[in-house]
């Protein structure tokens, strides 16, 4: 099975995953400032996409011609793409078939679910702070951050062993 996302591939990358994460879990001891925390994770975010662009130039499996991994990715999905009407089985309007309508409700729904858990994860992390910083711990986002940085690198490194088992 090919492996789409190459930066998992490397130990380099998995680390700098790791470490993007951890920064950004970190930043609130170190900048006060909510917009100059959004500009900085956003630049974190950028710094991570270059990276994967970097990473992911390096072709190292030569037998993973893009035309024929897109033919196998269609084979593996089946016809996708059919319009319903009087020449096909589903009706019009069948909401299982590839519509606009199911696509901007699945993008809508998707953004839903992306800020409900963004707004939980900031609720917890606050939560989290105040119970370390009661315990005495000075600077406990970089706390998280660390924890958040290994958790992250060995959540890759079994993924990528399992790959590596399975190939």
């Amino acid at each position: 099975m090919t492996d789409y996302y190459s930066l998992d591939d490397t130990l380099a990358g998995r680390i700098a995953q790791a470490g993007m994460v951890g920064t950004a879990v970190a930043l609130p001891d170190y900048l006060s400032s909510r917009p100059l925390r959004a500009l900085v994770t956003a630049g974190i975010g950028v710094g991570g996409a270059a990276l994967v662009a970097v990473l992911n130039s390096f072709d190292e499996d030569p037998d993973n011609d893009p035309a024929l991994m897109v033919d196998q990715l269609r084979r593996s999905i089946g016809d996708i793409g059919s319009v319903p009407g009087p020449e096909s089985d589903t009706p019009p309007g069948d909401f299982s078939t590839a519509s606009p309508l199911k696509t901007w409700t699945v993008i809508v729904v998707a953004l839903l679910v992306i800020v409900a858990l963004v707004r939980l994860d900031a609720a917890l992390q606050r939560r989290i702070v105040a119970w370390l910083r009661h315990r005495g711990v000075s600077r406990p986002n970089t706390w998280m951050g660390g924890v958040a940085t290994v958790l992250v690198f060995a959540v890759s490194e079994i993924a990528h062993q399992r790959r590596v088992r399975q190939a």
